[in-house]
This record gives C-alpha cells, sequence and structure tokens, in this order.
C-alpha cells in the first residue's frame, strides 16, 4: 500500500533534495541551514509559527509549536535534519526519487521521514487544541556531537516528556546506548629501521594495546543489559608512523565505547586507563595516553514506567500493532535531553541509516502521522 497523502510524499522528497550533509564530516558538507529555510517557508504558507535558534557557525535549529491547553506543559518532538556523506551510490543520492513504494535519497530515512511526518501531525493540530503545547525541533549535527539536541536541553525551556524521531519501523524505543568516544596515542623513538633495536616502535606498542582491548570488550560482552544488550568497544580508527625507513615514533586509534543505560562516561575511560597503567608500569614500559576530552552521549534512562511510554504505546498499537517496550544499541538526541523521559519513533527502518541507496517505505508514513498525532493529543 503507498501512503494516501501526495503532500506528504512530497514533503519527504523535497526535504530529501536538499543536500545537509554534516560539515563536521565531510569537509563539503552544506549543513542544515538550506533545510531551515525550507521549513521557514512551509511554516508561513501555513500559519504556524517558528523561530530558528543559531547553534554553531550559522547552523540553526529550527523550532514550531502548537499551543496547548495549558500553557505551562509542553512535549518535545524532534527530529535531526544532518545526515551523513555520501559514498557509491549507484543514482542522484539527492533525487528524492519514488520507486516500488519507497523514495530513494540520502536522509530520507534518517531522519527526514520522521521530520515531515511530525511536522504533518503538528500542522494538523491547531483546531484540534492537544492538551500540552507541543514544540517541534528540527535539531542539527545529531550524527556528530549532538550539539543542536545540546542547545535545546541549555535553552532554559522545560520540557515534560520528548519523542525523539529516528528509523524504529514504528516500534517504541524506550532505551537505547550513549557512547564515549576519544582518541589514544602511543609514544614511541625513532630510528632508521636499519637500526630498529635503538629506536621504540610506537606501533608494536599499540599493537599490544589494541589486543588488550579486544580482550577487554569481550568482558564487557558478559554484561547483559535487558533492553540494549552489553556494552561494546571498538578500535575504529589507526594511524602512525612517517615513512617506511623510520622506526614509527607515534601511533593513533580511536576507541568507540557503547554505554548503556545508568553507565557513567566516567567509569567506562576509567577502565580502560586501569588496562594502559599495566602497561605503562609494566615490563614493555609503553608511554600510552588517552587525549581528552572525550566526545560523551551518555544512554539517556528508559523511559519504562513513563507516561510518555505509555501514551505512545497505546497509539503505536492503536495505529500500527506495535508498541511492545523495546531497546536499541545506537543513540539519538536524547542523549542530551538531561534526563527528561524521552521515546524514540520513527518510519523506515535503521538498516537503511547511512547506507548507499538509502530509503524509506511509503507506506510507513501515514501510519508514522497518525501515531504522532495521537501522542500530541493525548499527552
Amino acid at each position: 500500500m503507498s501512503s494516501a497523502n501526495p503532500e506528504l510524499v512530497t514533503l519527504v522528497q523535497d526535504l530529501t533534495r536538499i543536500e545537509s550533509i554534516n560539515p563536521s564530516l565531510a569537509a563539503t558538507g552544506s549543513g542544515e541551514i538550506e533545510v531551515a529555510r525550507y521549513l521557514e517557508k512551509y511554516c508561513r504558507q501555513r500559519d504556524l509559527p517558528f523561530d530558528v535558534q543559531d547553534v554553531k557557525d550559522g547552523r540553526p535549529n529550527f523550532i514550531t509549536w502548537v499551543p496547548g491547553q495549558d500553557p505551562n506543559r509542553r512535549i518535545l518532538f524532534i527530529a535531526h535534519t544532518d545526515t551523513v556523506p555520501v559514498d557509491k551510490w549507484e543514482s542522484d543520492p539527492f533525487s528524492g526519487e519514488v520507486r516500488d513504494g519507497r523514495i530513494y535519497g540520502r536522509g530520507s530515512c534518517d531522519t527526514k521521514g520522521s521530520l515531515a511526518t511530525m511536522l504533518t501531525a503538528l500542522s494538523t493540530l491547531r483546531e484540534r487544541k492537544p492538551k500540552a503545547t507541543i514544540v517541534l525541533v528540527a535539531s542539527i549535527d545529531e550524527e556528530f556531537r549532538k550539539i543542536g539536541a545540546r542547545a535545546v536541553a541549555d535553552s532554559g525551556v522545560a520540557y515534560e516528556a520528548a519523542v525523539v524521531g529516528e528509523p524504529t519501523n514504528l516500534e517504541l524505543v524506550v532505551a537505547h546506548k550513549g557512547s564515549v568516544r576519544w582518541q589514544v596515542e602511543v609514544e614511541g623513538i625513532p630510528v632508521h629501521s636499519s637500526r630498529p633495536h635503538l629506536g621504540v616502535n610506537a606501533i608494536t606498542g599499540m599493537a599490544k594495546i589494541v589486543l588488550a582491548l579486544d580482550e577487554h570488550n569481550k568482558v564487557l560482552s558478559e554484561r547483559q543489559n535487558v533492553l540494549v544488550g552489553p556494552p561494546a568497544l571498538t578500535v575504529s580508527l589507526i594511524e602512525g608512523g612517517i615513512e617506511l625507513t623510520t622506526v614509527p615514533p607515534a601511533c593513533r586509534i580511536w576507541i568507540d565505547r557503547r554505554l548503556t543505560p545508568g553507565e557513567p562516561p566516567q567509569q567506562a575511560l576509567q577502565e580502560v586507563e586501569n588496562i594502559f597503567d599495566g602497561y605503562r608500569n609494566g615490563p614493555d614500559k609503553i608511554k600510552v595516553r588517552s587525549i581528552l576530552p572525550a566526545l560523551e552521549d551518555p544512554a539517556p534512562p528508559s523511559a519504562e514506567g513513563s507516561r510518555i511510554a505509555m501514551v505512545a504505546a497505546e497509539a503505536c498499537a492503536r495505529v500500527a500493532g506495535t508498541g511492545s517496550y523495546i531497546g536499541a544499541p545506537w543513540g539519538t538526541d536524547a542523549s542530551q535531553l538531561d534526563g527528561i523521559p524521552c521515546v524514540v519513533i520513527g518510519p523506515g527502518s535503521m538498516a537503511q541509516a547511512h547506507t548507499s541507496n538509502e530509503f524509506i517505505e511509503i507506506n510507513q508514513l501515514d501510519m508514522a502521522v497518525e501515531i504522532y498525532q495521537q501522542i500530541m493529543l493525548n499527552f
């Protein structure tokens, strides 16, 4: 079945056609400004109030809202406008092409489909008077440091709850992992490679560190969390050496450490530091150090037991036959929202996020609008 709302399909296509690659991930990325300009025009045409919050370097959060019956109550809906870069696409990554019941293009699934359906739901509310004021934020920078969501949290505006738009196949995510990411450096002593015994090979030292971190990840895998699974550690990037005939004086890695709800970033860092201490003080005397500060996205508390989870579960069950509480191994803007009860719901599959030839299924769009509408009206 296809969406019965051609205007909604067009909205997803229009947003997908706007290149909004995060400039922190690719130097050629245009950022989110053109999406904000499009949303401003959309809201003017529908007489919706709006505001623009400049977060950094001309990269704005876009905010629109519908007042509720109780002006002291607010619920936040948030979906990000930045995308990851494109690579190895078979066709135009910004075509917004409709084919086989799908809309194709970078960001169609992650998360312009969520944004379009949230916006469509919001635009229908004015005559129906929601109980709480409904605020929709189209946020920047979710794919890197989540500074858009951080700006929302720091704005001084209080929210009772939040709905985060991400591709969940309309399933109800009540908990997800966070992350802490940082660089580690091993220092060596450079000499000519014809006499390596006179120097210290930083790559060889880092190899021992990497193997130790792999063993640590095996230990982490035994710490099961019912909703999101165990924490995890990945060495995701490595660089070292200066040229072919010199013993390398330095080697660096990036660590991506996934956190479970309630697990502090500092605890994860300290566990790794304890491993490093063993190598600093051991027979190899490896000069290893963490390069801090780390990039921290704490895992938000589970929304189990919250009113927003209950209202969302009822809406999901009624509209899509979903609504069971589930967890997810990835992260969202919820990590920056400082303890506000958050649920994550959206059209599309996370299996499509960041992929070549990304798409979103059209038949989920109308259901997403209805789910969001019911949450907006019943919370």
